[in-house]
Parts: C-alpha cells; structure tokens; sequence
C-alpha cells in the first residue's frame, strides 16, 4: 500500500487496535515496526501488550514469527493472528484456541477451501520456525508432512480476509 497499512482506520479504530482489542483475553506478543509501536503506545494498548521491535519488516512474515516465537517460552504453544484482519474477533480466536491439545501439533480455521487465521503452532511445530527463511511461508509449517493438523471449520470467512490493497481497504470501509 506504500505505507504502514496497520495505522488504517476502520470504523475509527486502527487495524492494529482491532487486533490488539481482538486477543485482550489472552497474553499477546505484538511484534511492531517504530510506527506500530509508537501507534499501540499513544493509544494506551502498549500498556496491555509486550511489544517486539521488528526493525527489518521487509524480511517478512517469517522473520516477525521468529521474533514472536523467541519472545515465548519453547514449551507454550502460539497462536498466530495478523494484524490485518479486521473480522478476526475474539470469538474466532477462541474457536481455533478450544481445538488445540498436546495431540496436535498446528490448529488451523478453514472456511470452504481457504485456510486462516489465527493459526495455532505448538512446541514442535514450533521448533521449525526458526529454519524458515526469509518471506512469508507459514504454511511451510501448517502443512509440513509430519504435523499432526487439526482443521476447524469455519463458515464465515470474513474473517480471514485481510487488507493488502487500497481497494481491499475501501472495501471493508463501505461494508462497516
């Protein structure tokens, strides 16, 4: 979008403050560039948060997992949940969270075809995170051979649909 697409605002919160208001019932590790950060601190969720600096975000999605899962504890499991995913509520979150137990390995929603998120990763999917390269590749460890998967199904897939473009922006907009 040519600019830091989380300080967008939608129905007069921020993608970021959604996000953050989204997964308040569970401890969250928000990794951040400087804008973000600054933007969670002047809105007073920094208080409610721990807050990892990204400062090389054009590494990609991998790189900010890795700097989430070394924020963590080895033996908890994650859950992955973008910031630019305005539908993604507290509810969906909750959804994919209730279907996770030591007998799985990654717990991911699926609405018809399309997988989402939040994406649950536990310690042994976990200790592939750190091989990733650079870009964005979870699925490399969503779908490795190997993992034992849960799949929750999802009807409303809203929730997944995320805000890369300005027309995708506008769109969500007029919708409200």
């Amino acid at each position: 979008m040519g600019r830091q697409k989380l300080l967008e605002r939608i129905d007069g919160r921020s993608l970021i403050g959604r996000a953050v208001d989204a997964a308040a019932g569970w401890p969250t590790v928000i990794v951040a560039s400087d804008a973000v950060a600054a933007e969670l601190t002047a809105s007073g969720a920094a208080e409610r948060v721990r807050i990892v600096r990204n400062t090389e975000p054009e590494r990609g999605m991998n790189r900010s997992l890795a700097l989430a899962d070394a924020a963590i504890a080895p033996d908890e499991p994650i859950a992955v949940v973008l910031g630019d995913l305005p539908d993604c509520d507290a509810a969906a979150i909750a959804r994919v969270l209730a279907a996770y137990g030591d007998d799985v390995d990654v717990v991911v929603p699926q609405a018809g075809e399309r997988f989402g998120h939040p994406v649950v990763f536990g310690p042994a999917a976990r200790r592939a995170i750190a091989a990733l390269p650079d870009g964005d590749g979870l699925n490399r460890i969503r779908d490795a051979a190997g993992m034992r998967r849960r799949v929750v199904a999802v009807d409303d897939p809203r929730a997944f649909e995320d805000i890369d473009t300005e027309a995708e922006l506008a769109a969500r907009i007029a919708r409200g």
